[in-house]
């Protein structure tokens, strides 16, 4: 009798198999969307934190150099190095900009970062290959001509030599570096900043952003609000610059997904309930037989639950499973919190269970004698003493 409910799930192995399998693709679709969200804030994050930099400047008015129009002539420099509350000589001008670069024949999407060398902005360091040739005067002229050289994550899978066309001009990857890609596997590359200047802003003196370090003696805040005061230029911190690039870059263009997120959450909680209580209003005829011979409402009670249980625990950990194997197959980066998992995972059990149990108590109440001549939807549920449906089915022999 221990194993009683293992039989009959034998008995019933299409219907355990499917009902495994959905609740298994819910859990991973629900996982996989979650590690979609994660990895876009990651990657948000990441290139912003690799710069050291914790005073971000952009135009007045542009609402922050991530988000709106900005272009600023890089004479400002001479201000920002003479500003109190900013480390001496951090100060640093940077090119920020979206493109559309051919590799290997084909466009493809990125980001240019145009930065000086050895300052804040951009990598100090690559993983295979060199840096890039700096320019010679750290001051604007024409005539400094910067060899079109560019360092590019190793993700894109770029060799040491190969060619690339920003605009109209060919770059040529000198090095690669590790982790620095932007939302969605947005590749960032890398290169002097009047290499920049000169393939996306047609040779003019312009950045669209300047990033600094705040002086220990000072909080970021103190020296942002200092910098807004003098007009012409917006200051923000760190923290309000990763804030800025997550409303703009993830929630919003995501808003649609994170609605989808929440309507298959209610889908994955009606469903998976509505499988497991069909299911076990199908054993209402075999809660009869088990009543009829004497197995009492607990023991039925308990049945049925272990088979749930066992459902739900099952389909679980595979689709568990399956999320992680799938994120890392996905085409983009995807990053599925393990907190976030083990939530879903018991909010799933919990679903299922409960479902379970509901068809369970309406299963227990049969009528024996109902359940034998199959009229259980018909007729009206009530409680049957078990010597009188033992009698019953004596008489009827």
């Amino acid at each position: 009798m221990k194993t009683l409910f293992l039989k009959d799930m034998r008995y019933r192995q299409a219907r355990v198999v499917l009902t495994t399998l959905g609740i298994t693709m819910l859990i991973s679709l629900i996982l996989l969307l979650g590690g979609i969200m994660n990895g876009m804030r990651i990657q948000a994050q990441q290139y912003i934190n690799s710069t050291g930099a914790d005073i971000w400047i952009s135009a007045e008015g542009s609402g922050g150099a991530f988000i709106g129009f900005s272009l600023l002539e890089e004479e400002l420099m001479a201000f920002l190095g003479s500003s109190p509350g900013l480390v001496e000589n951090s100060a640093s001008p940077l090119i920020f900009a979206q493109a559309r670069p051919t590799v290997n024949g084909k466009p493809t999407k990125a980001m240019v970062v145009g930065y000086t060398l050895g300052n804040l902005g951009g990598p100090k360091q690559v993983v295979e290959g060199r840096m890039f040739t700096p320019r010679k005067y750290m001051d604007y002229r024409p005539e400094d001509h910067v060899p079109y050289e560019v360092i590019v994550d190793e993700k894109m899978g770029l060799e040491i030599g190969e060619k690339i066309t920003i605009s109209k001009d060919e770059v040529r990857v000198v090095g690669k570096a590790k982790s620095l890609m932007f939302v969605l596997d947005t590749p960032l590359l890398f290169m002097d900043i009047r290499a920049a200047q000169r393939v996306l802003l047609e040779n003019t003196p312009y950045v669209n952003m300047m990033v600094a370090k705040a002086d220990s003696k000072y909080t970021p805040d103190e020296v942002a609000a200092n910098l807004d005061a003098f007009g012409a230029i917006e200051a923000r911190t760190l923290e309000h610059t990763l804030s800025d690039i997550m409303e703009y870059w993830v929630d919003q263009p995501m808003k649609a997904v994170q609605f989808l997120r929440v309507m298959l959450w209610l889908v994955a909680g009606l469903l998976v309930g509505m499988i497991t209580y069909v299911t076990m209003l199908e054993k209402t005829q075999e809660i009869g037989v088990l009543k009829a011979i004497g197995a009492s409402n607990n023991y039925v009670m308990t049945l049925l639950l272990k088979q749930v249980a066992l459902i739900s625990v099952i389909g679980v950990g595979i689709g568990f499973c399956l999320s992680y194997i799938f994120a890392a197959a996905a085409p983009i980066f995807v990053k599925i919190n393990l907190i976030e998992s083990v939530i879903v995972a018991c909010i799933s059990l919990i679903v299922c269970c409960g479902s379970g149990y509901l068809a369970a108590r309406k299963g227990i109440k049969v009528d024996p004698m109902i359940a034998f001549r199959g009229e259980i939807d018909s007729a009206p549920v009530r409680n049957v003493d078990i010597t009188t449906a033992n009698v019953a089915l004596i008489g009827n022999e």
